[in-house]
């Protein structure tokens, strides 16, 4: 049964506690005090920090990782501090094992990974080749499952995104067969020397001479090297006769190693190799029957002789070396030197001489010679007899003809300062690797020929050749044309590009690296190559073969592979890409560089100029690529003028991509700028700690309420439109004043409004501030309007007030560890989160309640509006949404006053006279009356009777007062006849018509009869009176006799208990089926008396009786209090 990727990881563990457990051990052992066992001090020290029995193994690897975490200073000679953070690396690895978390193929491999450098770089060597085999099965196993997902799924698309006329790069080159069907995988573009000399290597293009040559580029180092080892190995005795392969960390060495071991591969002649390594050589003759020897430091065991393959137990690096000179034979001309672990002399040139020609590739001698440090107790003898057998045999190569001997050391490492690469730190090793590298260099140093590794632009070539077959004449000629149209583009635009795209050189580093964008080669190998696991050519070509795989597979439309192509959603990519990385970087990657749902994307979709060409998410990648691998270091970030190199291609809007990157900075949680230069980090931007403070705010509401009323107090109370006052975010009923004269209430925000919920919190609050003030009824219902706030709109005003308190705070802190920068993005961001805060508040409180009178029920009721005014200020809307509704007048013409008053107060009116402080009263009060800004309304329109042409006829008279003895209205003023009255007053009346006509009829027909009465006395006939109508009469004396007679129904008496809970319905209900019936016919004197009887047996509260009797006099009501 296949295992599970636990499965490997748990396999994993088992081979590292067999590797590790005697090194820990033996170093720990050496560290602990004399006479001690280092595990129960261990388990002591345990129990003592966190109680309880601590039992503890020796074979447990969490042990063993965490002695070599906790004890670093134990085992910094063995192990370098990248070898200690693979170790620390493991114990996170180990506690998630223990605690059952699930492993992905990527995690399983990059355990799997971890713990093979680790177990190499401790010297394990048995156990280091079995996670080796084990690791390369696992991936071998992952990539093949992956290859049948991938025929049951079709391939996510590339964004299409082409270069405007420009041939897509799948249309002019092809890749290799291996990377463009997904099977790159087996091989893993692994140069092994050991697997290739021992016959175990699974990759036939390392293992088989002629394809290994074939997929070689022939650089001018490697040239050298190879012309050199055949002019050698020929006898020529000029040619140099150890050569020192020095470079960082996957610099080629072991490559160039291979090449020299095929270039003597039995049973071949030159006329085998690929026409370019027979021009190559040209006339030097290639030598057949050379013996190969390679000896690989890391696979060797230093602490156990080696007996495989018929060995007659090796002990040294020399006896293996004559094993595989020539075997037994060969063997025993060193035997002596090999049991006694000392280095020969005369014995090692009997040897070489005995066996030339040959040639000799020792890789990793330091990795072999560092594990001998301190030791002489060891079967490969002392770490002094290693540099004394180095000095031996570059001195016996150099003077026996035929001899070729090639060594690779790392390049050199500042202890001190450490400044060198981290790469190097890896390959060295810890204190002793240190120690033994610089005794090499001395040794070989002093005969070698230093080799020259491949330049940059030989790099490309490699991989270039690796990855793809190579052009046919047209595409060569479309090739052309492409770099040529891409330069053009760039210089018609070179101030947004770097200087180098003006140099007449630059086209032709399009066409060496084409069809890969020659800033994506560079970013990898000056960038990417500085990270400890990333090997220069064989890390390029894993990346690049998957992203090559996946655009092929896609139909990518683009003319080149950009940094911005790179489909960091894809799984292989990503897969490869944070390999090299720490776990972190997923997420990230997930969340702000590509995908789907990334920051990019959303960017892209919100604007469509963006969208178009994917333009957001393609500088993404293309910043990822350039800052990513440099996250910590002290070169940080990619400069704008690169990542637009790396992004712009013919078609695209290059002024376009400042503002397209200005947005990503701003959103993206962990995407950084500073001037012009931009990065990735692990760690959340200014950004996200933004973006957590107001998740914050999400806890604490009130705060977000308390800025949202700040806000209506600060700017929505002077600007009152048509309205008295403004009172902005009221808590409770108290805090709103119950005034004569229309005020707006913006309600707390806490209070929301739903057109679809008659129950929202809104509705709560409007009604029972209707009801009352604090504990007392409130009067002026009628003079309240009350501004909500819509649920959605408020749920968006909420979400940038967070956002604003988020970015004032920090702001505020002062000790904030920011760049200036951060502090000036900071800033912005504050002050435009504020301005979008200001306008979100009138945009959420778009909605109106107001008190309207329901006919069905008797009581006050609510009715709601949408205010879709334009303004800027809450009040302003409002008044003319309710001036547009004819819900508040700021203008009241008598007509409409009379239209009042015999439509809503009919019961009124009949009594023919109503008072102005009566008739505000009622306007102020119910809603069933319209809703006069003020009482000047009022009396403006009681005034305008006078001016209003059929103000006769519609309107109504004025009078100062009514005289109850005389029953006559007192200064009785008319419209229509010229008077006016002087001012207006809670006391001045207003006169029903007819009964004001009747009785200046009867006051002109008493003024004739006087005239008369003066005439018949000598002052001659009365004159005619001028009516109001305009008509001339003389009044004609009448006389009546009334009749003595019985007159039926002239008088009705009734009386009613009201329901104390819904009086009002009651008492409407009177008015309008039996009082209105009564006072239908002239001539009524209609008295209506209304008894109120209320008892409480504690006694009223004192504040209530004191509110009550306050109130009699103004509703003229005969009441008292009596005590019991």
């Amino acid at each position: 049964m296949a295992l599970s990727n636990r499965d490997r990881v748990s396999r994993g563990f088992e081979i590292l506690a067999e590797g590790l457990g005697p090194i820990v051990d033996r170093l720990m052992s050496q560290a602990a005090p004399a006479g001690k066992d280092w595990l129960e001090l261990v388990a002591a020290r345990e129990s003592a920090k966190h109680g309880g029995s601590q039992k503890f193994s020796k074979t447990d690897p969490a042990l063993q990782l965490k002695v070599i975490t906790d004890h670093r200073n134990v085992f910094m000679d063995l192990l370098s501090h990248s070898g200690l953070r693979f170790a620390s690396e493991l114990r996170e690895t180990r506690n998630a094992w223990a605690h059952n978390e699930k492993f992905s193929a990527d995690d399983t491999y990059r355990a799997l990974d971890t713990i093979e450098r680790l177990l190499t770089a401790a010297g394990a060597v048995s156990a280091s080749e079995q996670i080796h085999s084990f690791r390369e099965d696992h991936q071998r196993a992952s990539y093949e499952s992956q290859a049948r997902e991938k025929t049951r799924k079709a391939t996510p698309a590339a964004l299409a995104v082409d270069g405007q006329g420009l041939k897509s790069w799948r249309e002019v080159m092809t890749p290799h067969p291996d990377v463009r069907t997904g099977n790159f995988a087996s091989a893993e573009f692994a140069a092994d020397l050991h697997q290739v000399a021992t016959g175990t290597s699974k990759s036939e293009e390392y293992s088989e001479p002629i394809q290994f040559f074939r997929r070689t580029y022939l650089t001018e180092g490697l040239r050298e090297l190879l012309t050199n080892a055949a002019r050698r190995v020929a006898g020529n005795l000029n040619a140099e006769p150890v050569f020192n392969l020095q470079t960082n960390f996957g610099g080629g060495k072991t490559h160039s190693m291979l090449a020299v071991w095929h270039l003597y591969a039995p049973d071949r002649a030159l006329g085998d190799y690929p026409q370019p390594v027979q021009d190559m050589l040209g006339e030097i003759p290639l030598r057949s029957g050379v013996r190969r020897v390679a000896l690989v430091g890391n696979r060797i065991d230093t602490g156990e002789p080696s007996s495989r393959d018929g060995r007659p137990s090796i002990n040294t690096l020399w006896g293996e070396l004559a094993w595989q000179l020539g075997g037994q034979e060969a063997y025993d001309i060193v035997v002596s030197a090999d049991q006694t672990r000392t280095p020969p002399a005369e014995s090692l040139q009997r040897l070489l001489q005995a066996y030339a020609p040959c040639v000799i590739l020792i890789d990793e001698w330091v990795a072999y010679a560092r594990l001998l440090y301190g030791r002489d107790d060891l079967p490969a003898g002392t770490f002094e007899a290693q540099f004394s057998f180095a000095q031996t045999l570059t001195e016996v190569a150099k003077g026996t003809p035929g001899v070729m001997l090639v060594v690779s050391i790392p390049a050199s490492h500042d202890r001190v300062n450490d400044g060198g690469s981290r790469a190097d730190d890896l390959e060295v090793g810890g204190v002793r690797g240190h120690e033994a590298l610089e005794r090499l260099q001395q040794v070989i140093g002093r005969v070698a020929r230093h080799w020259r590794p491949a330049s940059s632009d030989e790099s490309f070539e490699i991989v270039r050749r690796r990855l793809f077959e190579e052009p046919t004449a047209q595409g060569q000629r479309d090739r052309d044309v492409i770099a040529k149209t891409l330069v053009k583009f760039y210089r018609e635009h070179a101030s947004e590009f770097p200087r180098e795209i003006i140099e007449p050189k630059y086209e032709d580093e399009i066409k060496a690296a084409y069809p890969i964008h020659p800033e994506l080669f560079k970013r990898l190998y000056e960038d990417w190559s500085t990270l400890e696991r990333f090997q220069r050519t064989r890390g390029v070509l894993r990346l690049m073969s998957a992203v090559i795989y996946r655009l092929w597979e896609a139909e990518d439309p683009a003319p080149l592979i950009m940094p911005g192509s790179l489909p960091l959603s894809d799984k292989w990519v990503l897969g490869e890409v944070t390999h090299h990385l720490s776990d972190a970087w997923k997420a990230i990657i997930d969340a702000d560089v590509d995908g789907p749902s990334s920051t990019p994307e959303q960017i892209d979709k919100s604007r469509e100029v963006f969208h178009r060409r994917h333009l957001t998410r393609r500088l993404a990648r293309a910043a990822f690529l350039g800052s990513a691998a440099l996250s910590g270091s002290a070169r940080r970030g990619i400069e704008r003028k690169r990542i637009w190199l790396g992004t712009a291609l013919p078609g695209d809007v290059v002024g376009n991509f400042g503002s397209a990157i200005h947005l990503l900075s701003e959103q993206a949680m962990y995407f950084y700028a500073e001037g012009t230069t931009y990065w990735y980090d692990t760690q959340a931007s200014v950004n996200r700690m933004a973006r957590d403070r107001a998740e914050e705010y999400r806890s604490h509401p009130e705060d977000v309420y308390a800025d949202i009323v700040r806000r209506l107090k600060e700017r929505h109370v002077k600007a009152k439109g048509d309205f008295g006052g403004v009172y902005p975010g009221p808590t409770k009923s108290d805090e709103i004043p119950d005034l004569p004269e229309v005020r707006l209430v913006v309600v707390h925000p806490r209070h929301h409004y739903s057109a679809q919920n008659s129950q929202s919190p809104a509705h709560g609050f409007v009604a029972q501030a209707l009801e009352s003030r604090g504990n007392s009824p409130r009067v002026n219902q009628n003079m309240l309007v009350f501004a909500v706030a819509e649920r959605e709109l408020l749920g968006y005003l909420m979400d940038v007030v967070r956002e604003y308190l988020a970015w004032k705070s920090i702001v505020d802190q002062k000790d904030l560890p920011l760049l200036p920068d951060q502090i000036a993005m900071a800033t912005r961001r504050y002050k435009s989160a504020d301005e979008t805060a200001a306008l979100r508040v009138v945009q959420a409180y778009n909605a109106l309640l107001y008190p309207i009178w329901d006919d069905e029920t008797g009581r006050i009721g609510l009715q709601a509006a949408t205010i879709d005014e334009d303004g800027d200020h809450i009040a302003e809307r409002a008044s003319t949404k309710l001036r547009n509704l004819d819900k508040l007048r700021v203008v009241m013409g008598a007509r409409l006053i009379r239209h009042d008053l015999e439509k809503r107060l009919p019961t009124v009116w009949q009594q023919g006279h109503i008072s102005v402080g009566d008739l505000w009263q009622y306007y102020r009060r119910f809603p069933y009356l319209s809703r006069l800004r003020n009482r000047q309304v009022l009396e403006d329109g009681i005034l305008g009777v006078f001016d209003e042409l059929t103000g006769y006829v519609e309107g109504f008279a004025l009078a100062h007062s009514y005289d109850d003895e005389t029953k006559r209205f007192v200064e009785l003023v008319l419209p229509g006849t010229g008077e006016r009255i002087s001012a207006i007053t809670d006391g001045t009346l207003l006169v029903e018509l007819t009964t004001a006509k009747a009785q200046r009829a009867e006051e002109e027909r008493a003024r004739r009869a006087q005239r008369q009465e003066e005439g018949d006395q000598g002052h001659g006939p009365a004159a005619p009176t001028k009516q109001p109508d305009g008509s001339g009469t003389t009044p004609t004396a009448t006389s009546t006799t009334a009749a003595t007679t019985v007159v039926k129904n002239t008088r009705f008496w009734g009386s009613h208990s009201v329901d104390p809970e819904r009086f009002s319905r009651d008492l409407n209900r009177l008015s309008q089926d039996l009082l209105a019936l009564l006072t239908a016919p002239d001539g009524v004197d209609l008295e209506v008396r209304v008894e109120i009887s209320a008892r409480r047996a504690e006694g009223f509260p004192d504040d209530t009786v004191m509110k009550v009797l306050e109130n009699l006099g103004p509703l003229k009501v005969d009441g008292k209090f009596e005590d019991r």
